[in-house]
């Protein structure tokens, strides 16, 4: 017997993919809408443009939640005007849509990136680190504005109508679930500063997914989402002092602590790590058979 029905928005993507793998597992009724086609077809799954409301209206019918995931996920995945086009009117068809239809929960997936710094065009400090969820967000490009404006008007509908909104901010997704490539990483530990050597596996990003469609909030609530330790073997405070040097270190309990402070979404949530680099690369690169 189904637990009831998900929309996700994004369900042929790499995330949605697991995403709606994690949610029939999980005993859900799910249907997909994408501007792609899935490339396997294991649940109900309707090519759409989501900067049309017609088949969001249709979509939420009789839903108990929506897992927003439909994006450009990065600035340079099209003309600076046509991601934050995009991404924007597609959230706010979202949101518009599920609250006129009465979806309770929307799970939006938000990203480190709406703190400003994963693509900004200069980097600065931040404040302190490990980031928590009320450290300041300034953007400075069309996706993180994106985002940022997506959590704004979680706010906003939140106060307008009877349901609740999760914002996931993703760490950086690794899809290679080999972990083969990481070590590539490793030579350049300076290179994409902003995430802060944070990172989330796939399948961990897709139980998140779950775990914020489930979980007891009210009103608009926003969650860091990545592994509890960096993707590096360097140990952080180590980087921190020599890329970010003058950084305020809130604590750094663990040598290879993550920049992104999970301890809200652990707490509320009930996420954990499930599948980190350690289980199959070894700190010297080679692989752990």
């Amino acid at each position: 017997m189904s637990k009831g029905k998900i929309v996700i928005t994004g369900g042929s993507g790499n995330l949605g993919r697991t995403t709606v793998q994690t949610l029939l597992d999980g005993g859900y009724e799910v249907l997909n809408l994408d501007v792609v086609p899935p490339r396997e077809r294991i649940c109900e799954s309707w090519v759409a443009d989501l900067t049309r409301t017609g088949d969001l209206y249709e979509a939420c019918k009789g839903a108990d939640a929506v897992i927003h995931l439909a994006a450009h996920q990065a600035p340079f995945m099209a003309a600076d005007a046509e991601v934050f086009r995009n991404n924007m009117a597609a959230t706010y068809n979202v949101f518009k849509a599920a609250s006129d239809m009465g979806v309770r929960r929307i799970v939006h997936a938000s990203s480190v990136a709406a703190y400003g710094f994963t693509y900004a065009p200069e980097m600065w400090n931040p404040d302190y680190l490990p980031l928590d969820e009320k450290h300041p967000m300034m953007p400075k490009d069309p996706y993180a504005f994106s985002k940022v404006f997506g959590e704004q008007i979680a706010d906003s509908c939140v106060d307008m109508c009877d349901m609740s909104v999760a914002s996931l901010r993703l760490a950086g997704v690794n899809f290679d679930l080999t972990y083969e490539s990481l070590p590539q990483r490793w030579e350049e530990p300076g290179a994409r500063l902003g995430t802060f050597w944070s990172y989330v596996d796939v399948r961990d990003a897709a139980v998140s997914c779950k775990l914020a469609a489930e979980a007891d909030i009210t009103g608009h609530e926003a969650f860091n989402i990545a592994a509890k330790n960096s993707r590096f073997p360097t140990p952080t405070t180590e980087l921190v002092e020599k890329y970010l040097p003058g950084t305020t270190v809130k604590y750094g309990v663990e040598a290879n602590w993550s920049g992104l402070d999970t301890s809200k979404a652990r707490e509320v949530l009930g996420y954990t790590d499930g599948h980190i680099w350690q289980n199959h690369i070894r700190p010297d690169g080679t692989l752990i058979k």
